[in-house]
C-alpha cells in the first residue's frame, strides 16, 4: 500500500528505486572525490622536487650553454640527457595518475617506464665509455679511471631498482618506494654538478654524493610521521643503496677498481 493507503504501482516503485540509486551514486562519487583529495601527495611533491634538482644541477653545464649556443657534445650525450629527463617527466605523470586514481592508465603506461629504464642504462654505459676515454686522453688520473667502474655500478643499480619495482608492481607500497629509490640514485650526477654553482663547498664529490642520498632520509621521515613506521624497502633496499654509494666513494681510486676499469677499457695493467 502507498503512503496514503493507495496501492503502490510498479511505476512508483521504479521512480523510488531510481531516486535511491541516484543518491547512492552521488554519495559514492563524493566519497571517491574526498578520498582522492585526501590521498597523500608526498610522491607527487617528490616527483617535482626531482625535476627541480635535475634542472638546477644541469643548468650551468647543459641548459645555459645550450641556450647560448655554446654546448657541444656527441649525440649520445643529448640522447642520454633526453632519456633521463623523460624519466623524470614520466615519474610526474605516473604520480599524477595515481593521485587521480587512474590506476588502469598508470598500469598501461608502465611499459614506457621499462623501455626508458633499458635505454637509460644502455646509453649510460656508452656515456661512461666516451667520457672516460676522453678524460684519459686529456691526461686524466686514477680518479677518472676508477669513476668508470662507478658509472657501471650506478647503471646496474638503477636498472636493478626499476626491475625490482616492476617485479613488485602488485605491491603498490613497495613498488612506488623502489621507483623513488631508483630516481634518487639516478640524480647523483645532477647533484655533483651543483659544485659549479657552489664552488666553495669542500670536497664536493663526497659532499654532494651524501646530499643526493639524504633524500632517503626525507622519505623515511615522511613514513615515520604519516605511518608511524618505516617501510622495509627504505630500510633494507635504501640502506643497501647508500652502502653501495659509500663503497664507490671509498674505492674509486683503489687498486681493484683501477684494475677492473683497465680490463673493461682494454687498457694495459700496471
Amino acid at each position: 500500500m502507498g503512503a496514503v493507503g493507495l496501492p503502490a504501482t510498479p511505476i512508483a516503485h521504479g521512480a523510488l528505486l531510481r531516486t535511491v540509486l541516484d543518491r547512492g551514486k552521488h554519495i559514492g562519487e563524493t566519497c571517491m572525490t574526498t578520498r582522492a583529495a585526501q590521498r597523500p601527495k608526498f610522491f607527487m611533491y617528490m616527483a617535482y622536487a626531482f625535476l627541480a634538482i635535475a634542472v638546477i644541477g644541469f643548468s650551468t653545464t647543459f641548459f645555459i650553454p645550450l641556450a647560448q649556443g655554446t654546448f657541444s657534445a656527441p649525440p649520445i650525450i643529448h640522447i642520454h640527457g633526453a632519456l633521463l629527463f623523460g624519466w623524470l617527466l614520466f615519474f610526474i605523470v605516473q604520480a599524477s595518475l595515481i593521485q587521480r586514481r587512474s590506476f588502469l592508465t598508470h598500469r598501461q603506461l608502465g611499459v614506457i617506464g621499462a623501455a626508458l629504464c633499458i635505454a637509460i642504462v644502455a646509453s649510460g654505459v656508452l656515456i661512461g665509455l666516451h667520457v672516460t676515454r676522453r678524460d684519459l686522453a686529456a691526461g686524466g688520473d686514477d680518479f677518472v679511471l676508477g669513476q668508470f667502474v662507478n658509472i657501471l655500478i650506478e647503471m646496474f643499480l638503477f636498472g636493478s631498482l626499476v626491475g625490482a619495482a616492476i617485479a613488485f608492481r602488485r605491491d603498490s607500497e613497495s613498488h612506488k618506494r623502489l621507483l623513488l629509490l631508483a630516481t634518487i640514485s639516478a640524480l647523483a650526477p645532477a647533484w655533483l654538478r651543483m659544485r659549479h654553482l657552489l664552488p666553495g663547498v669542500p670536497n664536493p664529490f663526497v659532499t654532494f654524493s651524501l646530499l643526493a642520498d639524504s633524500l632517503l632520509l626525507v622519505a623515511i621521515a615522511r613514513d615515520w610521521i604519516a605511518l608511524k613506521r618505516v617501510h622495509p624497502v627504505y630500510i633494507w633496499v635504501g640502506g643497501a643503496m647508500v652502502a653501495v654509494h659509500i663503497t664507490e666513494l671509498l674505492a674509486i681510486t683503489s687498486q681493484p677498481w683501477l684494475r677492473l676499469s683497465r680490463f673493461l677499457l682494454g687498457e694495459p695493467a700496471f
